[in-house]
Formats: C-alpha cells, sequence, structure tokens
C-alpha cells in the first residue's frame, strides 16, 4: 500500500519475504487497486484563523511541538467553551485544528463543526457570539493552576488519544498572540532554574556542571563554560555566541532530548 494516484508508485517496493527454493523476483504489483480511504461528511462549520509570523514564531521545527501543541489545547479549549456559552453537550461540537502554509504567510486553522451530518447550528451560532467564547476560553486557559492540563480544564474522556499534547498555557500564548500580537514574554531566572534542575544531576554525571548564580546560568565543561537560556517554545530559537539555547518545551515533556 502506497499513497498516491498511479499504481508506478508501487515499482520500487521490494518483497517482504523469502519463497524457500525460488528464484527471488520483484513483485509486479498487476492487480493494484485505487482506494479511497475518507468520506464526505456535510455540516456546519466555524473556522478561526491565526495568522503566524514565522520569523517570530517557531513552525519550522522537525516535530513542531509548540505550534502543535497550542493548537490542539486551543481547539480543546474552544470546543468547551463554545459549548458552556451555547448551554449544549461537548460532544455535539467536534474541533480540530490544521497548520498551512501558502504565499500570504502560515495560518493556524481552529475550526469547529456539529457532530451531527448536515449541522444542528451550534457552529453557526459559535460564530455569531464569538467574542463570548474567546472570553470564556480565555478564561479556561489561565483561571486553572494545574502545569500543563487537567481534568479541570481541557483532559476528558473524548481527548484521552491527545491528553499527551494539551498544554494550556501554550494554547493561551497563542490566543494572546491573535488578540495583540505579542509573543510570549521571557522566562524569569527563576523560571529558567525550576526548568533545569531535574536534569542538573544527570548532566553533573556527565561531566557537565550547572552553575545557578543570581542572573544568569551557566553550563562548564572540561573547563569550559557558557551560559544557558531557557526561552518559550513559542519562539523561533535565538541566538548568541557562547550560549545553549534551550526550549521549555523540551524541558517539560522531552527530558531526553533535553539532556
Amino acid at each position: 500500500a502506497m499513497p498516491g494516484n498511479d499504481k508506478k508508485v508501487l515499482n520500487n517496493i521490494p518483497r517482504p519475504y523469502k519463497i524457500k527454493g525460488m528464484t527471488q523476483s520483484r513483485c509486479q504489483h498487476k492487480y493494484a487497486l485505487n482506494v479511497n480511504l475518507g468520506y464526505d461528511f456535510i455540516t456546519d462549520m466555524m473556522v478561526l484563523e491565526f495568522a503566524i509570523d514565522s520569523s517570530i514564531i517557531d513552525v519550522n521545527s522537525d516535530n513542531k511541538t509548540w505550534i502543535n501543541r497550542a493548537s490542539q489545547s486551543m481547539a480543546e479549549a474552544l470546543r468547551l467553551a463554545a459549548s458552556k456559552c451555547l448551554d449544549v453537550d461537548f460532544t455535539e461540537l467536534v474541533a480540530g485544528f490544521r497548520l498551512r502554509s501558502s504565499r500570504g504567510g502560515t495560518f493556524v486553522d481552529i475550526y469547529l463543526y456539529d457532530s451531527l451530518s448536515s449541522g444542528a447550528g451550534y457552529s453557526a451560532a459559535a460564530a455569531n457570539n464569538i467574542n463570548e467564547i474567546l472570553h470564556e476560553t480565555h478564561k479556561l486557559l489561565t483561571d486553572c493552576t494545574c502545569k500543563s492540563a487537567c481534568s479541570k480544564c481541557l483532559k476528558h474522556f473524548r481527548n484521552q488519544f491527545v491528553h499527551g499534547l494539551l498544554d494550556r498555557h501554550a494554547a493561551a500564548q497563542l490566543l494572546e498572540w491573535a488578540r495583540t500580537g505579542e509573543p510570549a514574554v521571557a522566562l524569569s531566572i527563576e523560571e529558567q532554574q525550576e526548568l533545569l534542575h531535574p536534569i542538573t544531576s544527570i548532566l553533573s554525571s556527565k561531566g557537565l556542571d550547572i552553575d545557578f548564580k543570581q542572573d544568569q546560568i551557566s553550563g562548564t565543561c572540561s573547563g569550559y563554560a557558557k551560559e544557558v537560556v531557557v526561552y518559550p517554545a513559542m519562539w523561533v530559537k535565538p541566538y548568541k555566541e557562547n550560549t545553549v539555547f534551550i526550549s521549555d518545551a523540551i524541558l517539560k515533556h522531552a527530558k531526553p532530548y533535553a539532556i
């Protein structure tokens, strides 16, 4: 099986097994069949378009750590906020996102649609009450006290397959960007130290000592020292000579890569 519209895409796919006592010949793929693994679902939909400045916001990393987490979390928050404002069960609405780039720039589309085929009118009602819903979304993302997401804000049984992606702080940063055009603020020294602290003992065992000072963090290895700066994952990675920059998202969610 290969994606494409022409069976020629199968030409370079070798036989995945051996036949004892027979000369190995290449698979001919004579009986290729084109199959459409999709369907049309006609319903009402509301789309919010977030214009992203790729010179400020990181959308080019291989794993797109921040933009995926922020977009998925924003979609879930919008769904919950809309269901509350419209006084309907959240299962009546489905939310998602897509990333796209064009000559006009990079965009995140957050979409909300009725779970009922042909539409029940809820997403259209959400569009008419968007200011109230965005206000409720902001409250949902900022009023909780959890570190990333919990059952009091974004997590529930129906979205358990994306629990690992949910981060209310990332979504709040995306929403603030849409409202004011301001990216996430720099982390304080205290916040940077808190994020780095869990891996300092492992780094020390590898010969790298982290030194926490009042106004700077530095790393020393074999007599060489460099400044260490933890920056918001929303930013395009900064650059400065003799400085190691590491994002807060990597330290929170992917410590082996951080090390």
